[in-house]
């Protein structure tokens, strides 16, 4: 499902970066809806009570699309699950590399 005419997909999840907010570091996963890795990444921190900010790759229009892939390409990403926690990286899925960083707050 799309929001509106700027053809941003709606996402499941915590609300978008953009307030001062207290509390664990923000979470933004991007995704695929046929991933499974991805659905073991949300999993993950739906588990320990945060709610991430998921964005579906495959349901985001072509803008949206290209400003991801270049995202990815930018930080060495090859696939999905992209996760960002805070202002770090993980590409793919990595509990440890999570935890160490929700950790670190």
């Amino acid at each position: 499902m799309f929001g509106g005419r700027l053809g941003i997909p709606l996402v499941s999840g915590g609300k978008h970066p953009g307030g001062v907010t207290a509390g664990p570091p923000i979470v933004t996963i991007y995704s695929l809806t046929t991933c499974g890795w991805c659905a073991k990444a949300k999993g993950f921190f739906r588990e320990r009570g945060i709610n991430p900010f998921v964005i579906e790759y495959d349901m985001a229009g072509p803008e949206l699309q290209a400003k991801i892939s270049a995202e990815l390409r930018e930080h060495g990403a090859r696939g999905f699950p992209f996760v960002k926690i805070g202002a770090h990286v993980v590409p793919g899925y990595a509990p440890e590399d999570y935890e160490r960083l929700l950790k670190a707050g």
